[in-house]
């Protein structure tokens, strides 16, 4: 327990770690191929304990929120899409596979680190509930389609995407794996499996881990322990984190160390973009805790899952394994920032109206 505490307390340099430990492998002993158990191991150890706390029981009553959830579906996926499309235009059209990463992120809201802050801020709980499992459901119908849709707009741009010279930068960047010409080798079909194996069936599993756990020790217990799946989450990222740094087509960060620089910019933008949009609905919800329930549903990415789809992307097509890298920027821009709006939270509480 003194380990999954540390990892928990200090996430961020476990993270910045396990990535420096992959690229290390890739650096010295060239990494290794692909596996499809990667798929496996990261659905077993990374989402499935990260969505076992949620409050399913909960659902039907959080549902009577409609109006503060629908404001969330507009911030996740309109809003959020399509600051994450059109930003991927602009500053990634030579690394597809950056802009793709972007695009699951903006895809993919919530999560159990939107349940944690939105608690340690007081927010309105139902609320909370019924935006995250509401965005989470909504998720797993429009991912397929709209990934799918933002990868038909994405490879034809690369069409245009030849240097003067007659030579393709993305081939440069790729080391060949995607042209100028070839599309993502990824289908809707191939997405839709992944949701699946990599979404459903691990939420089905908490679902039933919950159920039997409420049933042979209360829900009292549940409620004690169920914190402790959260830090089973991310030791779990940790490893997985670990095992895709290491993959050998991660030598692209190395022969194109710009890309992450070029990864910062847009990625700080989309935050930036969204949590203004958020606090737009705080303070149309009169900065109640309502209002803080929303922001943290919309502006807070399940980035865990994200890297649970960018993995199957990856299985269909390695030459995207380079999606991971902007995926997992997002936590040293995500985690500290949470940390500030809880405490922003906690300065404006005793003004708060309209609770």
């Amino acid at each position: 327990m003194k380990l999954l505490d540390n990892i928990q307390k200090y996430l961020l340099w476990w993270i910045f770690g396990a990535v420096a430990l992959g690229l290390s492998a890739v650096k010295f002993f060239g990494g290794y191929g692909f596996s499809p158990l990667i798929c496996l191991f990261a659905a077993l150890v990374m989402i499935y304990p990260s969505l076992v706390p949620l409050s399913f029981d909960k659902v039907g009553a959080s549902l009577k929120n409609y109006r503060i959830i629908a404001f969330s579906l507009f911030v996740n996926f309109i809003v959020s899409p399509a600051a994450a499309f059109v930003l991927g235009y602009v500053f990634l059209r030579e690394n597809p596979e950056l802009w793709i990463g972007l695009m699951l992120l903006s895809l993919l809201p919530g999560g159990g680190m939107a349940t944690t802050w939105a608690l340690k801020s007081k927010a309105d709980m139902p609320s909370a509930i019924g935006i995250i499992i509401t965005n989470l459901f909504v998720a797993i119908l429009a991912v397929p389609p709209l990934i799918s849709l933002a990868l038909a707009r994405i490879m034809p741009v690369q069409g245009a995407a030849y240097s003067a010279d007659g030579t393709c930068p993305i081939s440069v960047a790729t080391n060949d794996a995607l042209s100028c010409a070839r599309g993502s080798g990824v289908d809707s079909v191939k997405i839709a499996l992944a949701i699946f194996l990599i979404v459903v069936v691990p939420l089905v599993l908490a679902y039933g881990t919950q159920k039997v756990i409420k049933k042979q020790k209360g829900a009292e217990y549940f409620e004690s322990i169920k914190g402790s799946f959260g830090k089973i989450s991310n030791l779990g990222l940790v490893l997985v984190l670990v095992a895709l740094m290491a993959l050998g087509s991660n030598e692209v960060i190395f022969s194109n160390p710009a890309m992450i620089a070029r990864s910062s910019i847009p990625l700080v933008l989309f935050y930036g973009i969204v949590f203004s949009v958020s606090m737009v609905g705080y303070r149309i919800w009169k900065k109640s805790d309502k209002g803080k329930s929303l922001v943290w549903g919309s502006y807070l990415r399940y980035v865990t899952l994200a890297l649970g789809m960018a993995i199957s992307l990856v299985f269909q097509n390695p030459a995207l394994s380079a999606s991971i890298v902007i995926i997992v920027m997002s936590y040293f821009i995500q985690i500290p920032t949470s940390a500030w709006l809880a405490r922003y939270f906690e300065k404006t509480g005793n003004n708060l109206i309209g609770n």
